[in-house]
């Protein structure tokens, strides 16, 4: 791994978790309700959330943060990597602005109307956090570690041309 910034906290990793691996879903699950039951997130001075509708006991956005879609089955499975990554998602948000977080901005299109989505990605370690604009703050979309080369190539890319975009754009607005 990468040189990880120092407000990131260590990996929720399977072999830290006491009770073994039938309770390490449970040892995860802590890091989740700090981070976004018991508190909330701040991005851009307004709040974070999260799909709180119940997933077999637990919030869909845990579910969803935690686990991957096989292709094969459609089923969603654990994914350690995500999970390893879990207590990362807060401090990755609330450190959006530290040189190692790559952040772009990008139009989504869903559901017949079109939303704003933030893309925060810890490039040393390939995770990336999407967040999703809000009436009254953020929503948490996925957090996801990113092990296909060809994906962080296309989250590098998005990245290099928001950049570009932004810097055209103030280059254009007029000097006060």
């Amino acid at each position: 791994m990468a040189d990880l910034p120092e407000w990131l906290g260590p990996l929720a990793r399977l072999e830290d978790c006491k009770d073994g691996a039938e309770k390490y879903v449970e040892y995860v699950f802590s890091f989740f309700k700090r981070d976004f039951i018991d508190s909330m997130p701040m991005f851009k001075g307004k709040r974070v959330g999260f799909d709180k509708n119940d997933d077999g006991g637990k919030p869909v956005g845990f579910t969803h943060i935690t686990t991957e879609e096989d292709q094969a089955t459609k089923k969603r499975e654990l994914s350690m990597r995500r999970c390893e990554r879990i207590g990362w998602i807060k401090a990755i948000i609330e450190h959006s602005d530290d040189p190692a977080i790559l952040l772009w901005e990008k139009e989504h299109f869903a559901s017949k109307r079109i939303t704003n989505r933030f893309y925060l990605f810890l490039e040393c370690d390939n995770f990336v956090v999407i967040l999703e604009e809000k009436k009254k703050g953020y929503f948490m979309i996925t957090a996801i570690f990113v092990d296909n080369p060809s994906q962080r190539e296309k989250h590098l890319k998005a990245y290099e041309s928001y950049q570009k975009a932004k810097k055209a754009k103030s280059a254009a607005e007029p000097t006060k």
